[in-house]
Parts: C-alpha cells; sequence; structure tokens
C-alpha cells in the first residue's frame, strides 16, 4: 500500500465504506415514472420463482445484496426540513469482498439482464456494458457510508460460508471420539481432514 493512502482509496472507495475485508455500496438513483409500478413487481419475482437468484449466488464474494424503492424521506421532527420527493428512489446497497472495481465488473457481466432489469427504470443508467459508463454512472450515484459495520470483518463471505459447512463435521467427529479407541478415532481423523479440506 502507498504511504498516505487508505485501504479504501486502494480498494476503490472512501475508507469509511470498509469493514476489514468487507466493503459497502449504497447508490441512490431517481426513477423513471413506469419504474414505480415496474419495480415492485420486478421485487416479488424471487419469492415465487427463487432460481431468478441463482446467478447472484454464484458471485461467493457478495454478502447480500438489496434493492428498495424509496417513494418518501420519514420526517422526525425538528431541526429536520421535511423533503418531498419528486420522484421515487432506487435505493441499492450491498456488502462484499474484493475491490470496488471488480464487484462492478463481475455484476456487469455476470449479471448483465439484471441489471438492465432494475436500473434500467433509472434516469440516466447508460447500461452495465460496456463498463466504463456504467461505473461512472454508479459512482455519481453512490453514496459514502456515514456507519459501517460488519459482523465478521476479518472473514470473506466464502469464509463465512465455509465455516458454517464445517461445524456439523466437526461436531460429528467429537461426537465419535467419545466412543471411539485410538485407533479408530484415528481413522476418523483422517476422513475428516481429507473431508473438511474444501473448507480450510
Amino acid at each position: 500500500m502507498a504511504t498516505g493512502t487508505s485501504s479504501g482509496e486502494v480498494r476503490g472507495t472512501a475508507a469509511r465504506n470498509v469493514d476489514g475485508r468487507a466493503i459497502a455500496i449504497t447508490v441512490f438513483s431517481t426513477v423513471k415514472p413506469w419504474g414505480r409500478v415496474w419495480l415492485p413487481v420486478l421485487f416479488t419475482l424471487p419469492h415465487v420463482a427463487p432460481r431468478v437468484l441463482d446467478e447472484l449466488r454464484r458471485l461467493s464474494f457478495i454478502h447480500f445484496a438489496r434493492w428498495t424503492l424509496v417513494r418518501r424521506i420519514p420526517w422526525n421532527g425538528p431541526p429536520q426540513q421535511p423533503v418531498t420527493l419528486h420522484h421515487p428512489h432506487l435505493f441499492f446497497e450491498s456488502n462484499f469482498n474484493g475491490g470496488w472495481e471488480e464487484y462492478i465488473d463481475a455484476f456487469s457481466y455476470v449479471l448483465t439482464r439484471g441489471m438492465r432489469l432494475f436500473w434500467g427504470s433509472s434516469y440516466g443508467f447508460p447500461g452495465s456494458l460496456p463498463t466504463v459508463p456504467f461505473k461512472k454512472y454508479i459512482r455519481d450515484n453512490e453514496i459514502e457510508a456515514s456507519h459501517y459495520y460488519s459482523a465478521y470483518p476479518d472473514a470473506t463471505a466464502s469464509m463465512v460460508l465455509a465455516a458454517l459447512q464445517l461445524e456439523p463435521a466437526v461436531q460429528d467427529l467429537v461426537r465419535r471420539a467419545r466412543t471411539s479407541s485410538p485407533d479408530e478415532f484415528s481413522q476418523q481423523w483422517q476422513v475428516f481432514l481429507t473431508r473438511a479440506q474444501r473448507w480450510l
């Protein structure tokens, strides 16, 4: 890392968007009139056809991604001034591992159709390919996090999933060890190590 350069800058985003290995991204875009009807319909698709999320799940470096249609800004009383939105806004937030550029590239190339379905309803969306105009669009609409917390800042999404898969195998080994002879345990240990390699 260059002297005087934060880890966030090296990873392509503001330092406040970074917690350990995890990076936050928040994007607000103004929605076209037809988008206020289209987006709620699109948001129901994963509930009725869960397979539409298969491509997103294959991007194992993503902790989560969420789109929301914001129609109004809640008023919390003085000193906040009431805010009227003349158009709804698409609110996108996600946490991921790796660099900002690589994250946007993955979305652009793997989820090309999905990006068009979501952001196609927003003003100024240039399409997800080529990636240079799309990255500029995201940068122009991105908001730096005012607070960001990650439950496992030192672990990637893949590491957390591997740990969740490893735990039952460890518990099974512990249970068997209670009633195994040393020779039986030695054999079980070797089998466990062979199986566990994919999670380590």
